[in-house]
Formats: structure tokens, C-alpha cells, sequence
């Protein structure tokens, strides 16, 4: 058996054996005991934004929402479908639920706002808010799309069952 790296770019910690007796996810230099718990607060996290948001949509009157889906050319027909689609996801997501398809799916929905704030600018704090912190949900969902559900799912699924 021969020592290698085990986080693909070479540094970090050496294992036994060859880079085949290891996880898959191992050679990323991942933390394999501690990963799936950040996972699982990502999922938190992203789940209640969601949840969040949808209902803030409630509370500043949902023809609030409706005028700005007009505004940005998308019809206020969507207003409530993508109201309950967020409360459904953001609750999904939060108990691990094909959290990563569902997590997905909303990723259209960040996509929309990115590109509804885009003209507004990068900052969050110029008036109408930027994109800057849209953005950075994007990303952040988009990882845990791509890594998995994390701990504590209840239904886990996987991104694509044909790999």
C-alpha cells in the first residue's frame, strides 16, 4: 500500500492504500464525518429562506408581488403558484424531502430574481436591491444541489438515478 494525498490538488492529510479504496468524495478533501451535518444546516437554511420569503409575499399583500411580477413582463397569474411552490419547496427542503430536486427547481426561481434585480445593480443595499445577495443563495443552493442532502433526510433520492 502506498501513501497518497486524498484532496485531488495534493495537499492535506495522506490515507492508505490506493486512491480506489476510497470514497469517492474523500479525494475532494472533504470532511466525511462532519460534511453531512454542514449539510444539513445548508439545508436548513436554504429551506427556511424559502419558507420565509414565500410568506413575506403574504404579508406585504400578494398584489404587492402580483405588480412586480408585471413589472419585470411575467404574468401576475404566477403570483400564487409560485407562492405555494416556495412554501412546498422551502418545506421539502427543510425535512429532506427529494430535497435536492426540489432544491433544483427552485434554483429557476433564484435564476428569475438574478436577472429581475440585474439592472438594479450588485449591492443588496441600493434602492430596489441589487443582486449580490440573490446571487449568493444561487450559488449556495447550487451546492447543495450538486453535494447532497446532508444528514437527518427524510427521503433521499438521487440527482440523476441513471449515474
Amino acid at each position: 500500500m502506498s501513501e497518497f494525498a486524498i484532496d485531488g490538488a495534493g495537499r492535506g492529510g495522506t490515507a492508505q492504500g490506493t486512491p480506489q479504496d476510497l470514497p469517492r468524495n474523500a479525494a475532494a478533501g472533504l470532511d466525511i464525518g462532519l460534511a453531512p451535518y454542514g449539510l444539513f444546516l445548508l439545508r436548513i437554511v436554504l429551506g427556511f429562506d424559502w419558507i420565509v420569503h414565500a410568506f413575506l409575499k403574504t404579508y406585504r399583500g400578494m398584489n404587492t408581488h402580483e405588480a412586480l411580477l408585471a413589472a419585470n413582463g411575467i404574468t401576475p397569474l404566477l403570483a400564487w403558484p409560485t407562492f405555494s411552490l416556495e412554501v412546498i419547496g422551502g418545506v421539502c427542503i427543510m425535512l429532506g424531502l427529494y430535497a435536492r430536486q426540489w432544491a433544483a427547481f427552485l434554483l429557476i426561481f433564484l435564476c428569475v430574481v438574478v436577472w429581475v434585480k440585474w439592472p438594479v445593480g450588485w449591492l443588496y443595499s441600493n434602492k430596489g436591491g441589487g443582486f449580490e445577495y440573490p446571487l449568493l443563495w444561487l450559488f449556495a443552493q447550487a451546492a447543495f444541489v450538486l453535494v447532497g442532502d446532508g444528514a437527518f433526510a427524510l427521503r433521499r433520492a438521487k440527482l440523476m438515478p441513471w449515474r
